[in-house]
């Protein structure tokens, strides 16, 4: 790696379905650190019918942060960049005001929207044209629901949520490539809109805007909070998961990531979009990466089902003592399909799995470990399937799993997925959204040379941690998943 003249300092804003954080981060003497300065709840509101981001107060709260890392600070914040969730949006009037309270896409409005959308374009040429998979809460779906509304009338612009907050903080009306990705709104040859698909929605490309690459400069930030100081808005990967993947530490190219949060991500990083038959029926989607790459994925209810069951416990448990739990379970432990619909967003996650196991004939469980276990395993189950799907349908030999995000902390889960998955894990960084974050806007600012600096320098100042397979006796299990699925 060439060694870093010059100490970097930046602020990255990481927002999450579940929680915002503004964190401080550095890059001195070849290691890169970062700070959180300021959190919060991010909680989905009900108001006038539909489920909602408050984001005035979002906003609000990210200000307080910024005013925060300012404060802090040893070194004034040379730029600020953002990356949220997915496939949300805000729509602003012509005076740049909040047209609507954006609506989330956990709400119902989606109901019936992928048939509906299905009489307007085949399945098949969605996907050719887009190279995004069917997923109820897809963008499209929900702009689909919202067609000819009050809202959407009235609606000058419509932004993706990192690109709303730049807005806020520079004034400029863009929206990032790998956010925008994950609308089902894109053409996936080419950084434009498909403007087929927004006939059929009766809307205008103008009011989606010019699509910018992640690492674009968008201007000085003009918000009061920064007190006139100069500050640089980097339109980083806007999606958190494209942050994550341009912060992997590779250390062999055969490899896939796994993205273990509430949604679980398994996926490769490809030149090219996979978009055969194959694809499009395993549930592959092709969203953009840092650097002209796309990120293949598959997108899994992931450890939502664990914090689902955790509900059913008393409060206080801890995901470590859920953990130990499963040595308590039965010897016959079942399997679930985590794609089911039953385990999308149900009331009770335990009730949902009981569901399951009725409508698949598999017996009721009589310890809670046993839950847990069949959790727990089922993913890795799934993980495994779609990563030997993804070798076949890429040609691509996958030796190696990185896994990322708050579930690569598991000792317990790293180690059944290199067991289940027959594959050697290496587990971090916990906080590669951050990473990526900071990584792009160093670079976007000339700080370090490029991706692959960037990675040695994540991998320097990381502690990773590799799991090499164990002897797995659930053969017989993981057929019985293939069965589930397959039927």
């Amino acid at each position: 790696m060439q060694s870093i003249q010059e100490d970097f300092t930046c602020i990255a804003i990481d927002m999450g379905a579940g929680s915002i954080r503004v964190m401080l981060g550095e890059i001195r003497d070849e290691l890169i650190s970062f700070r959180e300065v300021h959190r919060i709840s991010n909680e989905i509101v009900v108001k006038n019918g539909h489920e909602r981001w408050d984001m005035e107060h979002i906003v609000k709260e990210i200000k307080k942060g910024i005013s925060n890392a300012i404060e802090v600070s040893e070194r004034t914040p040379q730029s600020i960049g953002a990356d949220a969730w997915g496939v949300d949006y805000v729509l602003l009037d012509e005076d740049g005001k909040l047209a609507d309270i954006p609506v989330a896409y956990r709400d119902k409005r989606t109901e019936g929207m992928e048939d509906e959308w299905k009489t307007l374009m085949t399945e098949n040429e969605t996907f050719r044209r887009t190279g995004i998979n069917f997923y109820i809460f897809n963008t499209l779906f929900q702009l689909l629901s919202s067609r000819n509304t009050e809202p959407m009338i009235k609606s000058k612009h419509l932004l993706f949520i990192p690109g709303y907050l730049n807005y806020l903080l520079s004034g400029s009306i863009y929206n990032e490539l790998t956010i925008s990705s994950t609308s089902q709104l894109l053409r996936v040859d080419s950084e434009s809109w498909d403007h087929l698909i927004l006939e059929k929605l009766n809307l205008d490309a103008d009011m989606l805007g010019r699509i910018i690459a992640p690492g674009t400069l968008l201007g000085p930030v003009k918000i009061p909070e920064v007190r006139g100081l100069q500050m640089e808005n980097v339109a980083v990967c806007g999606h958190d998961t494209a942050c994550v993947v341009a912060a992997i530490p590779v250390e062999n190219p055969d490899y896939a990531y796994i993205s273990a949060g509430t949604w679980c991500m398994v996926g490769i990083e490809s030149k090219v979009p996979l978009i055969s038959d194959d694809a499009l029926n395993l549930g592959l989607t092709n969203e953009r990466g840092y650097n002209h790459t796309y990120r293949t994925l598959k997108n899994i209810v992931g450890l939502w089902l664990i914090q689902g069951l955790k509900k059913n416990l008393p409060g206080g448990t801890s995901f470590a003592e859920m953990e130990a739990m499963t040595r308590e379970g039965d010897s016959n432990v079942p399997v679930i399909d985590p794609d089911d619909p039953v385990f999308y967003n149900p009331e009770d996650m335990k009730e949902a799995f009981d569901a399951y196991f009725i409508k698949t004939g598999q017996p009721i469980p009589e310890s809670f470990g046993t839950y847990i276990c069949c959790a727990y395993d089922s993913l890795c189950f799934s993980f495994r399937y779609h990563i030997d799907k993804m070798e076949k349908i890429s040609g691509k030999s996958i030796g190696v799993l990185h896994i990322l995000g708050g579930g690569s902390q598991s000792d317990y889960l790293n180690q059944r997925i290199a067991s289940i998955c027959e594959r050697k894990v290496v587990s971090g960084p916990v906080e590669g959204a951050i990473l990526g974050n900071i990584l792009i806007q160093a670079i976007a600012m000339g700080k370090i040379a490029g991706l692959e600096e960037g990675r040695a320098l994540v991998k320097k100042s990381s502690r990773l941690k590799s799991y090499d397979p164990e002897k797995e006796p659930a053969v017989e299990r993981y057929h019985r998943f293939i069965q589930l699925k397959e039927n």
